[in-house]
């Protein structure tokens, strides 16, 4: 049986092999994502509380009215708001337009993890790029008013760019391109700043010395500064709207670390469970941000194992094969979700150890699933959190499925 499944496989690889058959396997993958997208967008588009925020700023935005929801002015990123304005503006205040656009963003990044794990072999290319086009959380995302679905097609476009880049480092046109992607990304989720560090890191580590790595260092540096000049226009609004913390993203930080790391902290949600002290109630919205980051640091550092305790509780969270937020918890559920993805990560942690460890396609894969790993290791843990890296985790997979990793050619030379 093994025999046949490694003639099979080689001859899927043969055939992929042609340009011309792996661009059509894609589109086909791409078909059937999409309509798996579309429909659940139609028979089951759901909302969560975050909904009702990212809707609310739309509005305002579509209507001309001033960016703020439940009186605060920096309680969200504007990216999301701006995509969902759009569609008001065309369409009406009608949900069903996003959650379609959404589908087709989400389904477009299925090819993208085709194109990833094409650098390993084609048909590991195509197996990565239709795991990921049935894959439950990305299929179900795309269905809300979230910022999942559009964040993970631009973070994974930027990916894409920046192993392009290592192949073409004195390419400045595509290090311009990944930087203004890059800052889109930190427009609709702030949260992937920081990733940007350890990825041109890992470019710098991996690019030969001499030129190469000159480049490289070179190339980090600008596409640092474009990203902090593309970022300006929303810090020196914050700025001015709060005349401190110049480089803000949202006044939700602190409160989402206090609610992370605090003695009650379950590693879930608990922002309702919160009473809120007179002190803190008399500040205004950016100072309220900060009083709740210094009470999250006092905890941090005056209750170091209880911090460590619960980064091990919310990695458990944002990779548990199942569900745990309320309203989401029927057994079938997840029974089929555990019976997915219990195979599916037991593959990916084989593949992992399978590829080698030096070369640019592995970094550009795991340092974004180390980055958000860490970063709900401190904030909270939830399986909505692993969803932007989900289409990196099944190339992994898909080198655990493969007879064995065959390395034609260097990945870095692959256009």
């Amino acid at each position: 049986m093994l025999t046949r499944y490694v003639r099979i496989w080689n001859r899927l690889d043969s055939w992929a092999e042609n340009a011309v058959h792996f661009r059509r396997a894609v589109l086909w993958i791409f078909l059937v994502a999409l309509i798996l997208r579309v429909v659940t967008a139609i028979v089951h588009p759901y909302y969560l509380p975050d909904s009702a925020d990212y809707s609310a700023l739309a509005k305002a935005i579509a209507t001309g009215h001033r960016y703020e929801v439940h009186g605060q002015f920096a309680r969200r990123m504007p990216g999301y708001p701006v995509f969902m304005a759009g569609f008001y503006a065309l369409f009406g205040f009608h949900h069903l337009p996003i959650l379609l656009a959404q589908a087709v963003f989400s389904a477009l990044t299925t090819s993208f993890s085709a194109l990833f794990g094409r650098y390993v072999s084609p048909a590991t290319g195509l197996l990565a790029g239709a795991l990921a086009a049935v894959d439950p959380l990305g299929i179900g995302f795309s269905a809300s008013l979230l910022t999942e679905p559009l964040f993970t097609f631009v973070f994974m476009v930027s990916l894409y760019l920046f192993l392009k880049i290592m192949r073409h480092r004195n390419q400045w046109g595509l290090w311009i391109s990944f930087a203004v992607l890059w800052a889109i990304g930190v427009y609709i989720r702030a949260e992937v700043s920081l990733c940007l560090f350890p990825l041109l890191l890992w470019g710098v580590l991996v690019a030969s010395r001499g030129v190469d790595r000159k480049i490289s260092v070179i190339g980090s540096i600008l596409t640092i500064l474009l990203v902090g000049v593309c970022l300006l226009p929303w810090w020196i609004r914050n700025d001015r709207l709060f005349h401190q913390d110049f480089f803000r993203f949202t006044t939700m930080q602190g409160i989402s670390l206090y609610e992370s790391v605090y003695s009650g902290a379950t590693g879930g949600p608990r922002q309702s469970d919160l009473i809120i002290p007179p002190s803190i109630q008399r500040l205004n919205e950016s100072q309220r941000d900060l009083a709740w980051t210094h009470r999250a640091f006092t905890d941090i550092f005056n209750h170091p194992s209880r911090v460590v305790r619960l980064a091990f509780v919310k990695i458990a969270r944002t990779w548990s094969p199942w569900l745990h937020a309320r309203g989401y918890t029927g057994v079938w559920l997840n029974i089929v979700l555990t019976l997915w993805y219990t195979p599916l990560f037991i593959l990916a942690i084989i593949g992992l150890f399978r590829y080698p460890i030096g070369t640019p396609l592995f970094g550009v894969l795991m340092v974004p699933i180390v980055y958000f790993t860490l970063m709900h290791a401190v904030f909270l843990g939830s399986v909505r959190y692993r969803v932007p890296v989900m289409p990196l985790v099944v190339v992994f997979t898909a080198m655990g499925m493969a007879p064995a990793i065959r390395r034609k050619q260097d990945p870095a030379r692959i256009a």
